[in-house]
């Protein structure tokens, strides 16, 4: 192979690289979340519910969902316990309005028969990287295992592999539908979103760390406005100088 043929060859990867490693990401968050979708037959001592929108006093459509999977769970005998993970956004005009997540889903798991002893708080919990830290400190370390994550559906690989980083084993099982995967575009958008974000994840901490993924950053943001959850507009606030972003 001549010298110009060889460097064609390898730009020609360089190119093509990128655009298969997307791809080899969304085949396995829709693989993993086409297996966990309606899964009942799990076994654990702690469900741990990973949060999303929030009102003043009711948990959105889509934590309700999970949250309902997840007390299903539990009167079924699956789980001993139930664990909440969430976080505030960082402005009120973030993908939660401003609520903090826990009290709500805290409030809702009582309200549907689940005792309070019964329900355990994971706090800090601004992204998924933070809520499954939290887990594995105040669930793993307490002996409240094996963990079953309760997601949506897209979301379970990016947990899943989050808590391997961290040494512990999750078993995971979504919802059988919730709005934000009852269209197959905006089911497709959260795929591609949750990829992007899990191949983000596998960078080295110290890189990674550099960004500031919590609730109502860009980072987050920008995921949302790809499933169109946010407006573009939204997403990049942020971004200037006057928006007052966390760093």
């Amino acid at each position: 192979m001549s010298g110009r043929r060889a460097w064609a060859v390898a730009l020609g990867a360089c190119v093509a690289m990128p655009p298969l490693v997307l791809a080899a990401s969304m085949l396995r968050v829709h693989l993993i979340a086409r297996r966990a979708r309606g899964r009942t037959e799990v076994a654990g001592g702690t469900a741990v519910v990973f949060g999303s929108r929030a009102f003043d006093d009711v948990p959105g459509p889509i934590l309700r969902a999970r949250l309902d999977h997840a007390i299903k769970l539990y009167r079924l005998g699956r789980v001993d316990c139930l664990a909440v993970a969430g976080g505030v956004p960082v402005t009120a005009e973030g993908p939660s309005g401003g609520h903090d997540e826990v009290p709500v889903m805290v409030s809702y798991a009582r309200a549907h028969g689940v005792p309070s002893d019964r329900v355990v708080e994971v706090r800090p919990g601004q992204n998924t990287r933070e809520q499954v830290a939290s887990t594995r400190r105040l669930v793993v370390d307490e002996g409240r295992g094996p963990v079953v994550a309760v997601s949506s559906s897209y979301h379970l690989a990016r947990i899943r592999a989050e808590a391997a980083r961290l040494g512990f084993a999750v078993e995971v099982t979504a919802p059988v539908t919730s709005p934000d995967v009852a269209h197959v575009r905006v089911y497709l958008a959260h795929v591609l979103a949750d990829a992007l974000a899990g191949l983000f994840y596998s960078l080295p901490p110290a890189v990674a760390r550099r960004v500031n993924t919590s609730a109502g950053s860009f980072r987050h943001l920008g995921v949302l406005a790809l499933t169109g959850d946010v407006p573009w507009r939204e997403a990049v606030r942020p971004l200037r100088p006057s928006s007052g972003a966390a760093t």
